[in-house]
């Protein structure tokens, strides 16, 4: 399903209108909970959510330029708008909700015929390695990793990424986690693919995530056909005429998720959080920006 707005008044009436659907109808409000005596602020989670996917939507890839430009233009639409110090405050703490809110749209607009998965992670770098000694950011969820396609270490996370593909346009990314640098592709897949609520997907990976006894498990709970390139085995020179030709076929089906990868960096800036000082601060929700983009206007 695909939604064309002509102006962003009308695109913030339709994610207001969405995300207080979500609020009264699902089980958001369980991510957004107090318990404390200002449970009902005057600036609602609704409003507070639907003004920081409407940034990102528009363009704004850091939080205080969008708030300044809602604070510009949408004054009167939200005449209790915080200071920006409380409105990151809040937003932080919200990283739950609007994974929930990014999961609710792609379900409910993004999954179109879908031809099959792919699995893949990127780096995100919270600092230089010239600084990785010292560096004290986000702790203690950061930590230090290696990024095979890029055959170097960096101090940070990784953003996992499952995207389903599509004819002649870029996959549409619609799971994601995020976990420390240090831990291996394959233990992010474990902890994620088995609670996720997709079956019946052909999912192509690289082969940090080829573990027989994972795939098969996975297939027999998930119908999650985890399909990774065949490799070598010990002692054998080189592949077989037709394991090399599954192998081209594997990475011509996995390529555009690099491509994905590269136009989420684009629109974000999702690979450099240089300028992250907490674990809060560093949940990917500029993620949302690629989906709500995708599923509204691909």
């Amino acid at each position: 399903m695909v939604i064309h707005f002509n102006d962003r008044d009308s695109l913030l009436i339709w994610l207001y209108v969405e995300i207080s659907n979500l609020f009264s109808q699902t089980e958001l409000p369980l991510y957004t909970a107090r318990f404390s005596n200002n449970f009902v602020p005057l600036f609602t989670d609704a409003e507070l959510l639907t003004c920081a996917v409407f940034a990102q939507v528009v363009g704004f890839r850091n939080k205080k330029d969008g708030y300044i430009y809602i604070r510009d233009h949408y004054a009167q639409w939200f005449p209790t708008l915080p200071c920006y110090e409380v409105y990151n405050r809040k937003l932080n703490k919200f990283s739950e909700a609007i994974r929930y809110i990014y999961k609710s749209i792609a379900r409910k607009y993004g999954l179109a015929n879908g031809l099959y998965a792919m699995i893949d992670t990127e780096p995100i770098e919270v600092c230089q390695p010239q600084h990785s000694q010292h560096s004290k950011a986000a702790q203690p969820f950061v930590s230090k990793g290696y990024c095979a396609a890029k055959k170097k270490y960096y101090i940070g996370a990784k953003l996992q990424v499952m995207a389903m593909a599509r004819i002649n346009k870029l996959p549409f990314p619609f799971e994601f986690a995020l976990a420390s640098a240090s831990m291996h592709d394959l233990e992010i897949a474990k902890d994620t693919l088995p609670s996720s609520e997709y079956e019946n997907i052909d999912l192509y990976a690289d082969l940090a995530y080829k573990d027989q006894q994972f795939q098969l498990d996975l297939f027999e709970e998930k119908a999650i056909n985890l399909i990774t390139p065949i490799k070598k085995e010990k002692g054998q020179a080189e592949l077989f005429l037709f394991q090399r030709a599954n192998n081209s076929i594997h990475s011509s089906k996995r390529q555009t998720i690099d491509t994905l990868f590269a136009w989420i960096n684009d629109r974000t800036g999702i690979q450099n959080a240089s300028k992250v000082r907490s674990a809060d601060g560093l949940l990917p929700y500029k993620l949302c920006r690629c989906v709500f983009d995708k599923s509204l206007t691909a």
